[in-house]
Protein backbone atom coordinates (compact mmCIF):
# COMPACT_ATOMS: atom_id res chain seq x y z
CA UNK A 1 0.00 0.00 0.00
CA UNK A 2 0.99 3.52 -0.84
CA UNK A 3 1.65 4.31 3.15
CA UNK A 4 4.02 1.31 4.02
CA UNK A 5 6.16 2.46 0.53
CA UNK A 6 9.17 4.57 2.31
CA UNK A 7 11.75 3.59 -0.78
CA UNK A 8 11.55 6.83 -2.25
CA UNK A 9 10.18 6.21 -5.38
CA UNK A 10 9.25 8.99 -8.52
CA UNK A 11 5.95 8.70 -6.27
CA UNK A 12 6.61 9.34 -3.11
CA UNK A 13 10.03 10.99 -3.10
CA UNK A 14 11.17 8.85 -0.60
CA UNK A 15 8.45 10.03 1.96
CA UNK A 16 5.65 8.68 3.86
CA UNK A 17 2.40 8.59 2.76
CA UNK A 18 1.59 12.28 4.58
CA UNK A 19 5.21 13.84 2.84
CA UNK A 20 6.98 14.08 5.73
CA UNK A 21 9.94 11.81 5.19
CA UNK A 22 11.02 8.46 5.45
CA UNK A 23 9.30 6.80 8.64
CA UNK A 24 8.91 3.48 10.46
CA UNK A 25 5.04 2.36 10.53
CA UNK A 26 2.84 4.01 13.04
CA UNK A 27 4.54 7.07 13.23
CA UNK A 28 8.30 5.29 14.68
CA UNK A 29 11.32 8.16 14.16
CA UNK A 30 13.86 7.00 11.92
CA UNK A 31 17.43 5.57 13.26
CA UNK A 32 19.94 7.44 14.01
CA UNK A 33 23.63 6.77 12.49
CA UNK A 34 26.00 5.10 15.96
CA UNK A 35 29.06 6.95 16.14
CA UNK A 36 32.25 4.47 15.90
CA UNK A 37 33.28 2.55 19.07
CA UNK A 38 36.52 1.07 20.03
CA UNK A 39 37.88 -2.53 19.15
CA UNK A 40 35.89 -4.81 20.52
CA UNK A 41 37.62 -7.37 23.54
CA UNK A 42 35.28 -10.50 22.89
CA UNK A 43 36.59 -10.25 19.41
CA UNK A 44 40.27 -9.55 20.31
CA UNK A 45 40.33 -13.20 22.22
CA UNK A 46 38.54 -15.18 19.96
CA UNK A 47 41.14 -14.44 17.69
CA UNK A 48 43.62 -14.88 20.21
CA UNK A 49 42.07 -18.38 20.89
CA UNK A 50 42.09 -19.43 17.06
CA UNK A 51 45.79 -18.17 16.82
CA UNK A 52 46.94 -20.60 19.77
CA UNK A 53 44.38 -23.16 19.86
CA UNK A 54 43.01 -23.69 15.72
CA UNK A 55 39.31 -22.12 16.46
CA UNK A 56 38.62 -24.35 19.41
CA UNK A 57 35.84 -22.78 21.24
CA UNK A 58 33.83 -20.10 19.70
CA UNK A 59 33.69 -19.48 15.95
CA UNK A 60 33.67 -23.25 15.21
CA UNK A 61 33.14 -24.33 11.51
CA UNK A 62 35.28 -21.38 10.13
CA UNK A 63 38.11 -22.65 8.02
CA UNK A 64 39.14 -19.15 6.53
CA UNK A 65 41.04 -17.88 9.65
CA UNK A 66 44.81 -17.52 10.38
CA UNK A 67 46.51 -20.68 11.00
CA UNK A 68 47.25 -21.77 14.11
CA UNK A 69 50.43 -21.26 15.94
CA UNK A 70 52.37 -24.77 16.01
CA UNK A 71 53.67 -26.61 19.09
CA UNK A 72 56.74 -28.01 17.33
CA UNK A 73 57.74 -23.71 17.57
CA UNK A 74 56.83 -23.84 21.39
CA UNK A 75 58.89 -26.99 21.91
CA UNK A 76 61.99 -25.36 20.07
CA UNK A 77 61.71 -21.92 21.83
CA UNK A 78 61.66 -23.95 25.33
CA UNK A 79 64.44 -26.49 24.22
CA UNK A 80 66.73 -23.31 23.31
CA UNK A 81 65.79 -21.64 26.29
CA UNK A 82 66.89 -24.47 28.05
CA UNK A 83 69.90 -25.00 26.76
CA UNK A 84 71.45 -21.55 27.20
CA UNK A 85 70.96 -22.22 30.80
CA UNK A 86 74.53 -24.04 30.27
CA UNK A 87 76.17 -21.02 29.46
CA UNK A 88 77.95 -18.98 31.97
CA UNK A 89 80.84 -16.47 32.55
CA UNK A 90 83.40 -16.27 35.53
CA UNK A 91 84.88 -13.05 36.03
CA UNK A 92 88.82 -12.72 36.55
CA UNK A 93 90.02 -14.27 40.10
CA UNK A 94 87.10 -16.68 39.89
CA UNK A 95 86.77 -20.14 39.76
CA UNK A 96 84.07 -22.39 39.04
CA UNK A 97 83.09 -26.00 40.16
CA UNK A 98 80.82 -28.23 37.74
CA UNK A 99 78.73 -30.52 39.02
CA UNK A 100 77.90 -33.17 37.08
CA UNK A 101 74.38 -35.52 39.13
CA UNK A 102 75.67 -33.95 41.75
CA UNK A 103 79.29 -35.53 41.65
CA UNK A 104 82.42 -33.14 40.79
CA UNK A 105 83.21 -33.22 37.26
CA UNK A 106 85.72 -29.77 36.61
CA UNK A 107 87.27 -26.37 37.38
CA UNK A 108 87.00 -23.60 34.94
CA UNK A 109 88.30 -20.46 35.26
CA UNK A 110 87.89 -17.00 33.91
CA UNK A 111 86.13 -16.47 30.66
CA UNK A 112 82.72 -17.82 29.26
CA UNK A 113 82.01 -21.22 29.44
CA UNK A 114 79.10 -23.88 29.04
CA UNK A 115 77.67 -27.15 30.52
CA UNK A 116 75.24 -29.28 30.15
CA UNK A 117 71.82 -27.63 31.45
CA UNK A 118 70.13 -28.01 34.68
CA UNK A 119 69.48 -30.61 36.18
CA UNK A 120 72.52 -32.93 34.61
CA UNK A 121 74.84 -30.48 35.37
CA UNK A 122 75.58 -27.45 37.67
CA UNK A 123 77.98 -24.88 38.50
CA UNK A 124 79.13 -22.75 41.51
CA UNK A 125 81.19 -20.00 40.91
CA UNK A 126 83.45 -18.94 43.96
CA UNK A 127 86.30 -16.13 44.62
CA UNK A 128 89.61 -17.49 45.36
CA UNK A 129 91.68 -14.60 45.38
CA UNK A 130 89.71 -12.10 47.55
CA UNK A 131 90.97 -11.87 51.29
CA UNK A 132 88.02 -13.07 53.53
CA UNK A 133 87.83 -11.81 57.07
CA UNK A 134 86.39 -13.24 60.10
CA UNK A 135 85.98 -11.07 63.67
CA UNK A 136 86.12 -13.12 66.83
CA UNK A 137 85.05 -11.59 70.06
CA UNK A 138 83.91 -8.14 68.54
CA UNK A 139 81.27 -6.87 65.62
CA UNK A 140 82.48 -4.29 63.40
CA UNK A 141 82.41 -0.62 65.19
CA UNK A 142 79.00 1.37 64.03
CA UNK A 143 79.67 4.95 65.08
CA UNK A 144 82.93 4.24 66.10
CA UNK A 145 81.46 2.00 68.93
CA UNK A 146 83.05 -1.69 68.86
CA UNK A 147 80.42 -4.16 70.08
CA UNK A 148 81.64 -6.94 72.69
CA UNK A 149 80.77 -10.64 72.10
CA UNK A 150 81.20 -12.01 75.55
CA UNK A 151 80.61 -15.76 74.68
CA UNK A 152 83.48 -15.10 72.21
CA UNK A 153 86.01 -12.47 73.94
CA UNK A 154 86.09 -13.94 77.73
CA UNK A 155 88.70 -16.72 77.98
CA UNK A 156 90.62 -18.42 80.33
CA UNK A 157 94.38 -18.01 80.71
CA UNK A 158 97.16 -20.34 82.12
CA UNK A 159 97.28 -18.33 85.40
CA UNK A 160 93.79 -18.86 86.29
CA UNK A 161 92.72 -15.14 85.02
CA UNK A 162 90.19 -13.70 82.80
CA UNK A 163 91.06 -11.95 79.37
CA UNK A 164 89.01 -10.44 77.01
CA UNK A 165 90.39 -11.05 73.57
CA UNK A 166 89.60 -9.55 70.29
CA UNK A 167 91.37 -10.16 66.83
CA UNK A 168 90.54 -10.57 63.48
CA UNK A 169 91.71 -13.46 60.60
CA UNK A 170 92.29 -12.93 57.31
CA UNK A 171 92.19 -15.39 54.80
CA UNK A 172 91.68 -16.94 51.18
CA UNK A 173 90.98 -19.81 49.24
CA UNK A 174 94.00 -22.33 48.11
CA UNK A 175 92.05 -25.26 46.88
CA UNK A 176 88.57 -24.64 45.38
CA UNK A 177 87.41 -28.37 45.23
CA UNK A 178 88.17 -28.80 48.95
CA UNK A 179 86.50 -25.77 49.82
CA UNK A 180 83.16 -26.29 48.25
CA UNK A 181 82.94 -29.84 49.04
CA UNK A 182 85.35 -31.09 52.51
CA UNK A 183 83.17 -28.71 54.88
CA UNK A 184 79.79 -28.00 54.67
CA UNK A 185 79.98 -24.45 55.81
CA UNK A 186 84.04 -23.10 55.33
CA UNK A 187 83.49 -19.84 56.58
CA UNK A 188 81.89 -20.75 59.60
CA UNK A 189 84.31 -23.45 60.04
CA UNK A 190 87.21 -21.06 60.05
CA UNK A 191 85.51 -19.07 63.17
CA UNK A 192 85.15 -21.68 65.12
CA UNK A 193 88.58 -22.70 64.59
CA UNK A 194 90.31 -19.92 65.06
CA UNK A 195 88.68 -19.54 68.39
CA UNK A 196 89.26 -22.80 69.60
CA UNK A 197 92.89 -21.90 68.10
CA UNK A 198 92.94 -18.93 70.36
CA UNK A 199 91.40 -20.29 73.56
CA UNK A 200 94.35 -23.52 73.48
CA UNK A 201 96.99 -20.69 73.20
CA UNK A 202 95.60 -17.87 75.86
CA UNK A 203 95.60 -21.47 78.26
CA UNK A 204 99.04 -21.73 77.52
CA UNK A 205 100.40 -18.40 78.89
CA UNK A 206 99.55 -15.75 81.62
CA UNK A 207 97.73 -12.64 81.55
CA UNK A 208 100.48 -10.07 82.06
CA UNK A 209 103.08 -11.42 79.49
CA UNK A 210 99.41 -11.93 76.56
CA UNK A 211 98.55 -8.03 77.29
CA UNK A 212 102.78 -6.96 77.54
CA UNK A 213 105.40 -8.61 75.47
CA UNK A 214 103.48 -12.11 74.00
CA UNK A 215 101.17 -10.46 71.40
CA UNK A 216 103.06 -11.31 68.55
CA UNK A 217 104.03 -14.39 69.60
CA UNK A 218 100.21 -14.93 70.70
CA UNK A 219 99.26 -14.41 66.31
CA UNK A 220 102.12 -16.29 65.01
CA UNK A 221 100.75 -19.39 67.60
CA UNK A 222 97.53 -18.63 66.66
CA UNK A 223 98.09 -18.94 62.75
CA UNK A 224 100.61 -22.06 62.89
CA UNK A 225 98.11 -23.99 65.23
CA UNK A 226 95.01 -22.70 62.98
CA UNK A 227 96.31 -23.56 59.63
CA UNK A 228 97.48 -27.32 60.85
CA UNK A 229 93.60 -27.69 61.82
CA UNK A 230 92.38 -26.51 58.05
CA UNK A 231 94.85 -29.07 56.95
CA UNK A 232 93.85 -31.60 58.98
CA UNK A 233 89.94 -31.20 57.70
CA UNK A 234 91.24 -30.32 53.83
CA UNK A 235 89.01 -27.27 54.03
CA UNK A 236 91.49 -25.34 51.09
CA UNK A 237 91.83 -22.13 52.95
CA UNK A 238 95.08 -20.36 53.84
CA UNK A 239 95.66 -18.26 56.70
CA UNK A 240 97.12 -14.82 56.12
CA UNK A 241 97.63 -12.85 58.77
CA UNK A 242 95.98 -12.80 63.04
CA UNK A 243 95.95 -9.41 64.21
CA UNK A 244 95.12 -9.72 68.11
CA UNK A 245 93.36 -6.18 68.51
CA UNK A 246 92.75 -6.26 72.00
CA UNK A 247 93.88 -8.39 75.03
CA UNK A 248 92.87 -6.62 78.62
CA UNK A 249 91.45 -7.37 81.81
CA UNK A 250 87.57 -7.47 81.31
CA UNK A 251 85.75 -3.82 82.75
CA UNK A 252 83.91 -5.64 85.76
CA UNK A 253 87.94 -6.28 87.19
CA UNK A 254 89.63 -4.12 85.54
CA UNK A 255 90.58 -2.12 88.93
CA UNK A 256 91.59 -5.15 91.02
CA UNK A 257 93.71 -6.24 87.92
CA UNK A 258 95.73 -3.15 87.97
CA UNK A 259 96.06 -3.15 92.16
CA UNK A 260 97.56 -6.65 91.03
CA UNK A 261 100.09 -5.52 88.63
CA UNK A 262 100.49 -2.27 90.31
CA UNK A 263 101.65 -4.65 93.50
CA UNK A 264 103.51 -7.10 91.32
CA UNK A 265 105.93 -4.30 89.73
CA UNK A 266 106.64 -2.90 93.13
CA UNK A 267 107.58 -6.34 94.40
CA UNK A 268 109.68 -6.39 91.62
CA UNK A 269 111.64 -3.20 92.06
CA UNK A 270 112.14 -4.01 95.91
CA UNK A 271 113.79 -7.51 94.89
CA UNK A 272 116.33 -5.10 92.29
CA UNK A 273 116.73 -3.30 94.99
CA UNK A 274 118.29 -5.81 97.47
CA UNK A 275 119.81 -7.80 94.53
CA UNK A 276 121.65 -4.81 93.61
CA UNK A 277 123.09 -4.42 97.66
CA UNK A 278 123.59 -7.97 97.94
CA UNK A 279 125.59 -7.43 94.95
CA UNK A 280 127.76 -4.67 95.61
CA UNK A 281 128.14 -6.24 99.31
CA UNK A 282 129.48 -9.57 97.48
CA UNK A 283 131.46 -7.47 94.90
CA UNK A 284 133.43 -5.53 97.97
CA UNK A 285 134.21 -8.63 100.38
CA UNK A 286 135.46 -10.74 97.09
CA UNK A 287 137.68 -7.78 96.65
CA UNK A 288 138.90 -7.63 100.61
CA UNK A 289 138.94 -11.25 100.39
CA UNK A 290 141.71 -11.36 97.46
CA UNK A 291 143.70 -8.47 98.91
CA UNK A 292 143.96 -10.52 102.11
CA UNK A 293 144.92 -13.42 99.99
CA UNK A 294 147.82 -11.24 97.53
CA UNK A 295 149.37 -10.08 101.12
CA UNK A 296 149.36 -13.36 102.49
CA UNK A 297 150.87 -14.94 99.75
CA UNK A 298 153.56 -11.88 99.55
CA UNK A 299 154.44 -12.27 102.86
CA UNK A 300 154.96 -16.21 102.79
CA UNK A 301 156.95 -15.88 99.08
CA UNK A 302 159.19 -13.02 101.55
CA UNK A 303 159.64 -15.13 103.88
CA UNK A 304 160.91 -18.33 102.12
CA UNK A 305 163.15 -16.35 100.14
CA UNK A 306 164.19 -14.79 103.31
CA UNK A 307 164.59 -18.61 104.99
CA UNK A 308 166.31 -19.73 101.42
CA UNK A 309 168.77 -17.29 102.32
CA UNK A 310 169.33 -17.82 105.52
CA UNK A 311 170.09 -22.08 104.78
CA UNK A 312 172.65 -20.64 102.77
CA UNK A 313 174.72 -18.29 104.90
CA UNK A 314 173.05 -18.51 108.54
CA UNK A 315 174.69 -15.98 109.94
CA UNK A 316 175.05 -12.95 107.44
CA UNK A 317 171.32 -13.56 107.40
CA UNK A 318 170.57 -13.36 110.90
CA UNK A 319 173.04 -10.13 110.93
CA UNK A 320 170.80 -8.28 107.74
CA UNK A 321 167.51 -9.35 110.26
CA UNK A 322 168.84 -8.10 112.72
CA UNK A 323 169.96 -4.85 111.46
CA UNK A 324 166.45 -4.32 109.11
CA UNK A 325 164.83 -5.04 112.20
CA UNK A 326 166.52 -2.27 114.79
CA UNK A 327 166.38 0.18 111.59
CA UNK A 328 162.28 0.14 111.64
CA UNK A 329 162.39 0.32 115.07
CA UNK A 330 165.30 3.06 115.60
CA UNK A 331 164.78 4.78 112.52
CA UNK A 332 162.47 7.85 113.83
CA UNK A 333 164.43 7.94 117.32
CA UNK A 334 167.54 10.28 118.09
CA UNK A 335 170.12 7.48 118.50
CA UNK A 336 173.64 7.15 117.94
CA UNK A 337 174.37 3.30 117.63
CA UNK A 338 178.23 2.21 117.87
CA UNK A 339 179.77 -0.78 116.96
CA UNK A 340 182.78 -1.65 119.31
CA UNK A 341 184.20 -4.61 117.36
CA UNK A 342 185.28 -1.77 114.92
CA UNK A 343 188.76 -1.43 116.88
CA UNK A 344 189.10 2.14 115.56
CA UNK A 345 187.56 5.19 116.80
CA UNK A 346 185.90 7.22 113.72
CA UNK A 347 184.86 10.42 113.64
CA UNK A 348 181.92 11.38 113.93
CA UNK A 349 179.79 14.82 113.76
CA UNK A 350 177.87 14.24 116.49
CA UNK A 351 176.39 17.42 117.13
CA UNK A 352 175.43 18.11 113.30
CA UNK A 353 173.43 14.48 113.55
CA UNK A 354 172.01 15.06 116.55
CA UNK A 355 170.59 18.82 114.93
CA UNK A 356 169.67 16.95 111.67
CA UNK A 357 167.64 14.43 113.48
CA UNK A 358 166.10 16.72 116.04
CA UNK A 359 163.62 18.14 112.88
CA UNK A 360 163.43 14.95 111.43
CA UNK A 361 162.02 13.28 114.72
CA UNK A 362 159.58 16.88 115.11
CA UNK A 363 158.20 16.44 111.61
CA UNK A 364 157.73 12.45 112.27
CA UNK A 365 155.83 13.39 115.49
CA UNK A 366 153.38 16.54 113.53
CA UNK A 367 152.33 13.41 111.07
CA UNK A 368 151.77 11.20 113.97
Amino acid sequence: MPWNDQSGGPQGGGQGPWGSGPRRPWGQPPRQPQPPQGPDLDEMLRQWRERFFGGAGGGAGRTGGRRPFQWPVIVGVLVVGWLMTGIYTVDEGEQAVITRLGDYNRSTGPGIHFHLPTPIEARQVINVTGQRTAEIGFESPRENVVNDNPDESLMITGDRNIAEIHFRINYNIKNVVDFAFNVRDPDGAVRQIAESAMREIIGRRQLEPIITTERGAVETDVEALMQATLDEYGSGVQVLQVQLLRAAAPGAVIEAFNDVVNAGQDAETLVNNANRDTSRIVNEAQAYRERVVREATGEASRFNAVYTQYRQAPQVTRDRLYLETMERVYQRGNLIILDQRGGAVPYLPLDGMVRQNAPAATQGGQRQ
